[in-house]
């Protein structure tokens, strides 16, 4: 048989399949969940102490449950709730009283902080593309997000005895409108179970309000304050878990 005869054959094997794919009946619910990797994005990530917006925050993890609901074969809809814990990073403090302080190489710092911590319960359409076994899945949501500031408390000891410094920030909760988008791939490990990879944005324009901080630098102090702000956080998710259809 000729090369092209042949090439000609397998292109129309291969629409044969994908027809047959996008054919085939999709159960209507679904269950899903996914886990992974938390990157911090914008202001939120920012290591800038003097920026009123930087969030100092690092990578984390974060667990997602959906249920989603399909209209019909590339329609749906998706309610998600999910959480995320990210790392705070204390450094930014440190450096920005160390520049106060004379002979500042004798100093040893002691650290104590807690994590961030953002929720969000998201509905909104999703939309699913077949190919052949797999599934390709994308949504945009909007709902309700959580978050809990980290607390962080710095205190720094000089060898010399003299200037010690102090610094506290409280812990804080908010709650603000949010947003998400995001997809997954979807691999059949069962007719009614898939092995998914996930990545999703989520965002929220959040404020803290009277937020007490307590600072001492040697003579200077103690002061403290009650500090109100809006912080925009932001994450970006990647990663892995399971669909369960039905």
């Amino acid at each position: 048989m000729h090369s092209s005869v042949r090439l000609l054959y397998a292109l129309f094997l291969l629409l044969g399949l994908a027809s047959t794919g996008w054919g085939q009946s999709t159960a209507p619910h679904a269950i899903t969940f996914s886990a992974g990797y938390s990157i911090p994005i914008g202001k939120f990530a920012s290591k800038q102490f003097n920026d009123p917006n930087a969030g100092l925050a690092g990578s984390g993890y974060f667990g997602q449950l959906s249920y989603e609901q399909r209209f019909n074969s590339w329609l749906g809809a998706r309610l998600s709730g999910s959480l995320n814990i990210n790392e705070t990073n204390p450094d930014p403090i440190i450096e920005q009283y160390s520049i106060l302080l004379p002979n500042r190489d004798t100093y040893t710092w002691q650290k104590d902080v807690t994590q961030w911590k953002f929720g969000s319960v998201l509905a909104g359409p999703a939309v699913f593309l077949r190919m052949g076994p797999i599934i390709l899945e994308g949504h945009v949501q909007v709902g309700v997000a959580f978050a809990r500031s980290p607390s962080l408390s710095v205190i720094g000891t000089s060898s010399t005895g003299n200037f010690p410094v102090e610094a506290r920030v409280a812990q804080a909760n908010s709650k603000a409108l949010g947003l998400g988008a995001g997809g997954s791939i979807r691999v059949p490990i069962t007719e009614r179970l898939h092995f998914q990879i996930t990545g999703s944005w989520i965002g929220s324009n959040m404020y803290f309000k009277d937020v007490p901080t307590y600072a001492f630098v040697g003579d200077v102090g103690p002061i403290e304050s009650l500090q109100s702000r809006r912080r925009y956080i932001g994450v970006l998710n990647a990663g892995a878990g399971l669909a369960f259809n039905f």
